[in-house]
């Protein structure tokens, strides 16, 4: 008797259900009374209780009609955690080859009649690899493996049920051509790709979207198939590859398709059933293995604490446990005999300056959050001059990075790359000056997501570590690249998979307290693959879905693991887990996901309204593991405990869904930081810049912009510059925002010259120009007239670039402004120099030398660069040296290079000495140009102005080398300064 409730099958005198305990009832089927159980006939209408019950007719345009219980269960229970949100299917297509010659040849009712035993055949074998039928075509089906119930291997999956299809029709084939003649066989396509799963009703029926391709490449796919085979796409392919056996097709034209398609026919089973079973986040399970890595992290640490600096580049993958062995080391040393500091990249953070050496400071001075300005200044100054009463000088470059108001109007009043050295310095000093009281480590996270600023600091401080006791940790995924390999005080450990002695013990260790039979063992090491990430989660998988028990002092396998939904990658494992959770406790963790890997409570309070519920959720997700407790106070902070999490939670939300998030989180920054916004720009401008609101993201990106601008960060002001332009372009084109425009695109300049004016920034300029012009602001048009003759003269276009800077010329004059003159006289300079009138140039140059030196404005900048005047009197000298007035043209320089001293700014020295070398070089003295050669690079190599100035440089290198006679020198120089300047 079938129990109505859950449809068991239970003995035909049963009372109860044997599988769910409700009370069992015969019911007549015709008129629905309820009858005793030995009745044979319907005492209310006299139906024949015997006769078997046919089941209902199929409604192919109802899911409900087709879908077996135990799919239909899992998808209505699973439905209000998957809805609205993006998911990773394997689409598969499957139509009757030559259907159309098929029926012209067979009554329709006997076609009828094949479809629907065909029909059978697709849904039992798609509904047991727990496929979902989406539509049937007519002459066939298109389904889904990964939607809505979510399988992190639904390709598999989709292979699987592939294969089974055609198994199955090889015998219903013979029965159709036995019956009525013809050859019935299928074509088989599947593609794997994202879609949107939006509502799913109490009838099954689902509205989805796909993104991109998804669906009509497995469409294409099918029609390429040959009948009675299946073609995947090598999407499909990359993720089922190691458990099947293809036949690759080589590139197919599809239909539709502008370039050919790479395809593989798939052939059977393979060998290999699991690929790797992965596991993510479990904890600090008991460390194994790794005891060479280990050990030579002691010996690094050994000759640190002899005074010996050490640099040493912990890379791996993500899961191989570089921040593990980290905090193993921190274990294992003792903490009073040394300094601990960490730092940390983000992901979003590549553009915010200075990130991870700002939590080193303020881990090193003990910075709370929440801390009141006066209150952080306290803390510097003391902590700063406990440690030595000279390091009064690091404070304001300090005040300068953590964005506070500095008291030291000769340090702000410095310019941006004399500030940039600075802080260089003091960052320097500050763990040199620590070095000496006890030896120094510094570790630095997730490198591959280092700002360039951090990047270069680190680059230089390696510069210091020789005779330093400084142990500097740098960990980083394979795909980072340094200039630091070559270093002999630089050692690389390489975190590669566990081996199987070492998983074996990992597994041991993660299922503590008990044995772990063999099957299991085995199961899990071969799942897993020996990334310990991967190897945790997928035990602890295990153990959420009730895969394995603890019976008799063993943990044992209570399914065939042949059932066991296993992912088969770190990304599948999250978003199953994830999908496992309650839907209060899913969502917190997305909204989290949003702010980034680590989190604020006040924040993500802000956003999310909840209140005491909040805090439950958040205990709850961490006795799941999937965030820590990372800062207790002053104020509560949590982080995910793999970078993986939040970025498979992030990226489960619908763009819409992130969006709404990140204002939310943008304007929950704005009312919690008040005071200390400017902290928070790059973090703003992030946010706001994944939002829907415009006007914000390019507030804060402009902001980010001067910060960097200032900070000297040549290469981060020019993209927070040029990604707050694109969001201008996105706002109203109203009269007020071309304001903005003008103004925002002035303050590109100095950075476009800084890099060289690259190929992106001549549209920005010429769009200045015609801003200028319409508001008729004559200063900023003549400015963008000067620059715009630089930049036609360095692309070789002198005729353009003599144009613009007449027209420099013209409305300088016009208006009287020394700085415009200054301005035009480079341009001129640039447009005519490669055009060999020596004369003009002299004359031009001249000329400007004298006016600046009547107006006394030899040392001012005009907000250029490098200083105008020694540059020109470097420039004329060499240009005197073209005419062969050597002595002239030498005295030239040499007044140059005098006031660039004077002045003592890093750029005007390297500038006046690169021209300085070239003189020399057509002079015929190597020797000397060689000197002046290497002064300009290494000057330019420690400002790191950008690729013009050095290349230029190299250049000059290399043409002094070949003076001096060194001709594999020079070709060495040569050709770099030239890739660099190309």
């Amino acid at each position: 008797m079938k129990c109505p409730k859950c449809q068991f099958d239970n003995r035909e005198s049963a009372k109860f259900c044997l599988e769910c305990g409700d009370k069992l009832e015969r019911t007549c089927p015709e008129c629905k009374k309820a009858l005793p159980h030995e009745a044979k006939f319907c005492d209310e209408c006299g139906y024949n209780l015997k006769k078997p019950e046919q089941a209902p007719p199929l409604d192919f345009t109802q899911p409900q009609s087709y879908t077996p219980k135990f799919l239909a269960d899992k998808i209505l229970t699973s439905r209000s955690s998957i809805e609205g949100e993006r998911k990773l299917v394997t689409v598969l297509f499957a139509d009757v080859a030559n259907y159309t010659a098929i029926s012209e040849k067979i009554d329709p009712e006997e076609i009828h009649q094949i479809m629907d035993g065909c029909f059978k055949i697709l849904m039992d074998e798609i509904h047991k690899y727990e496929g979902t039928i989406n539509q049937f075509t007519g002459d066939g089906v298109m389904a889904l493996f990964g939607a809505p119930i979510a399988h992190e291997d639904h390709a598999q999956r989709a292979c699987f049920a592939a294969l089974s299809i055609l198994k199955s029709l090889e015998t219903y084939g013979g029965k159709v051509k036995k019956d009525f003649g013809e050859d019935f066989k299928m074509r088989i396509g599947l593609n794997s790709g994202p879609v949107i799963v939006g509502s799913i009703g109490d009838d099954l029926r689902m509205d989805y979207t796909a993104i991109g391709d998804t669906v009509n490449l497995a469409s294409r796919m099918e029609s390429t198939a040959e009948p009675g085979s299946v073609m995947v796409s090598k999407n499909t392919y990359k993720i089922t590859g190691d458990f099947f056996e293809f036949k690759p097709m080589g590139k197919v034209s599809l239909k539709g398709k502008k370039d050919p398609q790479e395809a593989f026919k798939l052939i059977k089973k393979g060998v290999v059933e699991t690929r790797i079973g992965a596991s993510a986040a479990k904890g600090l399970t008991r460390f194994v293995g790794r005891k060479n890595s280990i050990a030579g992290l002691m010996e690094a640490y050994e000759k640190v604490q002899s005074g010996s600096g050490q640099v040493l580049g912990i890379v791996g993958e993500a899961g191989v446990g570089k921040s593990r062995i980290i905090l193993e080391l921190k274990n294992k040393i003792h903490q009073d005999e040394n300094t601990w500091l960490e730092g940390r990249s983000l992901h979003y953070g590549s553009s915010i300056v200075y990130l991870p050496l700002l939590d080193i400071l303020k881990s090193y001075f003990d910075i709370k959050e929440g801390d009141r300005e006066y209150i952080i200044k306290k803390k510097i100054k003391k902590g700063a001059l406990m440690l030595d009463e000279k390091l009064g000088c690091i404070i304001p470059p300090f005040h300068e990075l953590l964005s506070l108001k500095s008291d030291d109007e000769s340090f702000v009043s410095l310019e941006p790359k004399d500030k940039r050295e600075k802080t260089f310095e003091a960052l320097r000093d500050l763990f040199i000056r620590e070095s000496q009281n006890k030896p120094l480590i510094l570790v630095i996270e997730d490198l591959h997501w280092i700002d360039k600023t951090s990047e270069e600091f680190i680059n230089y401080l390696i510069g210091w570590l020789t005779n330093s006791p400084i142990m500097l940790i740098l960990l980083y995924r394979p795909e980072y690249t340094h200039q630091w390999g070559s270093k002999s005080y630089y050692t690389k450990i390489g975190l590669q998979q566990l081996g199987t002695a070492s998983s074996i013990e990992l597994v041991q260790a993660i299922l503590e307290g008990a044995d772990v039979v063999p099957e299991l063992k085995d199961l899990i090491l071969n799942r897993a693959a020996g990334n310990p990430l991967f190897m945790e989660e997928f035990t602890h998988t295990l153990l959420e879905n009730g895969s394995i028990q603890r019976k008799n002092n063993k943990y044992v396998l209570i399914k065939n693991a042949a059932n066991i939904d296993v992912p088969d990658t770190i990304q599948g494992i999250i978003a199953a887990r994830m999908d496992r959770l309650e839907d209060n406790l899913k969502r917190t963790m997305q909204v989290a996901s949003v702010i980034g890997r680590d989190f604020a409570f006040r924040i993500l309070h802000t956003i999310t309204g909840m209140h005491e519920d909040l805090k439950s959720c958040l205990l709850n997700l961490q006795g799941l593991e999937f965030i820590y407790e990372k800062n207790l106070f002053p104020e509560l902070e949590y982080i995910f405990k793999h970078a993986l999490i939040q970025e498979v939670a992030y990226n489960s939300l619908l763009i819409a869904k992130r969006k709404e998030f990140h204002e939310k989180i943008g304007k929950a920054i704005e009312d919690i930081y008040v005071e200390r916004l400017e902290e928070f720009y790059e973090m703003l401008a992030y946010h706001y810049s994944k939002s829907d609101n415009f006007e914000k993201a390019y507030h804060y990106l402009k902001l980010s912009g001067e910060k960097a601008s200032g900070n000297y960060s040549v290469m981060e002001a020019f993209s927070f510059y040029n990604e707050a332009l694109n969001f201008l372009n996105r706002l109203q084109d109203s009269k007020e925002n071309k304001r903005k425009k003008l103004e925002l695109i002035y303050l590109m300049l100095k950075p476009s010259l800084l890099l060289g004016l690259p190929e992106n920034c001549l549209q920005i300029l010429r769009e200045g120009e015609t801003l200028a012009s319409e508001f008729n602001d004559k200063k900023s048009l003549a400015q963008f007239y000067g620059v715009l003759g630089q930049y036609y003269a360095f692309k070789g276009k002198q005729a353009q670039g003599f144009e613009y800077a007449e027209k420099c010329v013209h409305l300088a004059k016009k208006i009287q402004d020394i700085e415009l003159m200054v301005i035009n006289t480079l341009s001129c300079y640039y447009a005519t120099q490669y055009t060999g009138d020596f004369e003009k140039l002299t004359d031009i140059a001249s000329k400007t030398i004298k006016l600046l030196e009547q107006t006394k404005k030899e040392t001012d900048f005009f907000g250029r660069p490098a200083n105008p005047y020694c540059f020109l009197c470097a420039e004329c000298g060499l240009t005197m040296g073209h005419l062969g007035e050597f002595n002239i043209g030498e005295a030239l320089c040499e007044k140059g290079l005098r006031v660039a001293t004077e002045i003592d700014d890093a750029l005007t020295i390297a500038t006046v000495e690169t021209v300085y070398s070239l003189f020399f070089c057509h002079k015929g003295n190597g020797k000397i140009a060689l000197k002046h050669a290497e002064t300009a690079v290494n000057l330019m190599e420690k400002i790191n102005i950008g690729p013009l100035g050095l290349g230029l440089a190299y250049g000059a290198l290399g043409w002094s080398y070949l003076i001096a006679g060194n001709h594999k020198a020079c070709q060495k120089y040569g050709e770099k300064g030239l890739k660099m300047t190309a």
